[in-house]
């Protein structure tokens, strides 16, 4: 439930001196996101209970703090203290437990990489920005590399883990991140330039300005961004630009509030695995053409009205559209060296509405959320060789269309709140194939899908430090275009599933959690549990097509990831701090028959890949004086496996790192600080596949970089 606050002016401390709170092949980009808003203001009367803020589509579809959910949520401070300019996936493994990142560079800073949550994979991840949806609607992922230092300036970051609660666009599968951008209420009259420079020649540079609160009540902010690196490995550098603007009006009665973001990046692409025999000689190598780039781009265009129905509720309605579209290259040479690059761009276009009204005290002590949100998603995909870049030799679209609507509600009776929650969800998707690589001309039939996911819970206040909270929550995900084709293009070797709805179906899991909050000045604590069983699986266990040596997808019967999380603060003193966290989890799929091994074989209770069981951090904070901060953190990741047989020879091995910051502020509020990661120099891989090699099936891995290290240079201005 959305927390209950007083729409404010900026406090005189605005965004300074916060404690934290509880804590895709690759693609470049062109990013932009805006946004209008328009909010009813209450005078500031602290007798009643209102539910307006700058936020307040943000807070629809985060859990509030006394929301049974799984989650961790960062302010700006906590952001920034680790924030140099790297993609948003390396921020969010750092904020939440269970998860891990990587990087085809091997930088983690930027270039493609993805995250997995409790092991599951990014397109089952539901990712918004200021409530708008970031992943792509057919596909499902996120490609945070269209959009560079996205977690720059931004207000606060939640990381829900499991279903969660109801949120805009994909289905929770995994879990969810919702990023809230600046608050432009709480900002100050102020200017930030930043100049990064670290290991494989990054070199970053960002400035930002903000008007603060002016006459006529309006309140600005802007920024840019422009990095470029070389990349750990060979052939992945990247280059980017990014920006960001935005605007509010501030009425009696009305907020009115535009924002944007926009980016460009360009990529030397690393996405093939390297096999392990190459890896050995060489782990840097990149056996990608050194030609393999790509163009890519996003945007996203939001307008909103906020209207204050009475003291007790408010209503939103807002309008976004967004798109996406740019060139991914791929080469390969001949036995006489001589190029051939093929091009697989794509296009596409993303209309929606939402609407929502919060009520509180519909009852007494009860309040409501109610949300509805409504899209439509168009995609082109296409293909072209070298030299004839510009003349397709395929062409299709896909369309995919939802409706979907939600109630929350909450009821406090005393210590105990009590928390409800359903969603409905209607999917249809079109698809009209290139009929060129087809022997026929199909009718292609709508694929259509309903989903019911319910969500309760309970929170207990055992006492004024202990709150104890349990949850149960069903949620459905359909099939994205690549599981359904297991390709970009629809051929000869796939149309049939799509002639046959239901021949991959949707997934679903129902996720049990629970745990305590424990918090007073010198510790904090949250442990939660959790039991997740999904049905229908979706997994690469069909068989291979022809085209791109890839397999079609099919549906597991059963499995489950059974686990529990912590985080915690030990505040040992106004000096030292710290601060572990780390997640225990047993994954187990109960059986597995793949058809590609030429027999009929049937394996149980095997583990998911990429499933690490143990993932674990603690980090120690020093402040020899109030201007310095030392901290010292370390990192492991347990071993997991690259294929599903959990083979011995074909897996991730264990690692540990050992990370370093320091920062010196000095003046008013600028900053020098310094990131050393790695600093053992130690060989880690936190991605991989498996393939055959001279005849021999063998990992395939994707090196992560030795010791590096970024210098951030900050210079603040203003008040």
């Amino acid at each position: 439930m959305a927390e209950n606050t007083l729409f404010e002016p900026a406090p005189d401390n605005a965004g300074e001196g916060k404690r934290p709170m509880k804590k895709y092949a690759s693609i470049t980009a062109i990013a932009i996101t805006c946004s209008f808003q328009f909010l009813h203001a209450q005078s500031p009367d602290t007798t009643i209970r209102t539910i307006l803020k700058e936020g307040i589509v943000v807070q629809a579809v985060r859990a509030g703090k006394d929301a049974p959910f799984t989650n961790s949520t960062v302010d700006s401070v906590a952001v920034r203290n680790i924030m140099s300019g790297q993609d948003a996936e390396y921020i969010i493994e750092q904020v939440s437990p269970s998860v891990v990142a990587y990087s085809e560079s091997g930088t983690n800073f930027s270039n493609y990489g993805s995250f997995r949550l409790r092991g599951i994979d990014q397109t089952r991840i539901n990712v918004t920005w200021n409530g708008v949806p970031l992943n792509d609607m057919i596909d499902q992922g996120v490609f945070f590399s269209n959009l560079t230092d996205l977690m720059n300036g931004v207000h606060s970051v939640q990381v829900q883990r499991g279903v969660g609660t109801s949120s805009n666009g994909t289905a929770s599968i995994g879990g969810s991140v919702n990023i809230e951008s600046a608050d432009l209420n709480g900002l100050r009259p102020s200017t930030r330039i930043q100049l990064t420079g670290g290991s494989f020649n990054l070199r970053r540079g960002s400035a930002e300005v903000s008007t603060g609160r002016l006459p006529g009540n309006f309140s600005s902010y802007a920024r840019f961004s422009t990095f470029s690196t070389d990349g750990y490995r060979y052939s992945t550098a990247s280059s980017s630009w990014s920006a960001s603007i935005g605007t509010a009006w501030y009425s009696s009665d009305d907020i009115i509030k535009f924002s944007a973001v926009a980016g460009r990046t360009a990529n030397q692409l690393g996405y093939f695995a390297v096999p392990k025999p190459i890896y050995d000689a060489d782990r840097r190598t990149n056996i990608n053409d050194s030609s393999d780039n790509d163009n890519f781009g996003q945007y996203v265009f939001q307008v909103q009205w906020n209207h204050s129905i009475s003291a007790k509720a408010v209503s939103n309605v807002q309008i976004y559209y967004g798109g996406a579209g740019g060139d991914f290259f791929s080469g390969f040479r001949d036995t006489a060296g001589v190029l051939t690059q093929i091009n697989y761009p794509l296009s596409n276009q993303h209309l929606g509405t939402i609407l929502s009204v919060n009520v509180i005290d519909v009852v007494d002590s009860l309040d409501i959320t109610a949300g509805l949100h409504a899209y439509m998603f168009k995609r082109r995909n296409w293909e072209t060789v070298s030299p004839e870049i510009a003349r397709p030799y395929y062409d299709d679209r896909t369309q995919k269309n939802e409706v979907s609507g939600f109630l929350k509600g909450q009821w406090n009776a005393g210590r105990i709140s009590l928390f409800g929650d359903v969603q409905l969800r209607s999917v249809a998707m079109n698809f009209y194939p290139d009929v060129t690589p087809l022997s026929s001309k199909p009718e292609v039939p709508q694929h259509n899908w309903f989903f019911f996911n319910p969500k309760f819970g309970v929170t207990y206040e055992a006492s004024n430090n202990v709150r104890l909270f349990a949850s149960y929550g069903l949620t459905g995900r359909e099939p994205t275009r690549f599981d359904l084709l297991g390709s970009t293009q629809i051929s000869d070797a796939n149309v049939n599933v799509l002639l046959k709805p239901n021949t991959v179906r949707p997934e679903y899991v129902a996720d049990l959690e629970g745990g305590i909050r424990y918090a007073d000045e010198i510790f904090d604590a949250d442990i939660n549990f959790f039991y997740m069983s999904f049905t229908d699986e979706i997994a690469p266990i069909g068989q291979y097509i022809d085209q791109q040596f890839v397999q079609l997808r099919k549906n597991m019967p059963s499995s489950r990831r059974i686990g529990a999380e912590i985080e915690a603060r030990i505040h040992l003193s106004e000096r030292i701090n710290i601060s572990v966290s780390g997640t225990f989890m047993n994954a187990t799929i109960s059986e597995y028959s793949p058809e590609n091994i030429g027999a009929d074989t049937t394996y149980t209770s095997v583990t998911p890949v990429l499933t690490p069981k143990i993932i674990a951090f603690a980090g120690v904070t020093f402040l020899p004086y109030e201007k310095l901060e030392l901290e010292a953190n370390t990192r492991y990741v347990g071993q997991s496996f690259l294929e599903l047989t959990n083979r011995q020879d074909l897996q991730l091995d264990a690692f540990i790192t050992l990370n370093a910051r320091a920062k010196w502020t000095f003046g008013h509020r600028h900053s020098i600080g310094v990131l050393v990661n790695n600093i053992l120099n130690k060989e880690y891989v936190t991605n991989g596949a498996t393939a055959f090699y001279n005849g021999t099936l063998v990992p395939t891995l994707f090196a992560q970089a030795g010791i590096n290290f970024t210098v951030m240079f900050e210079l603040a201005l203003g008040d």
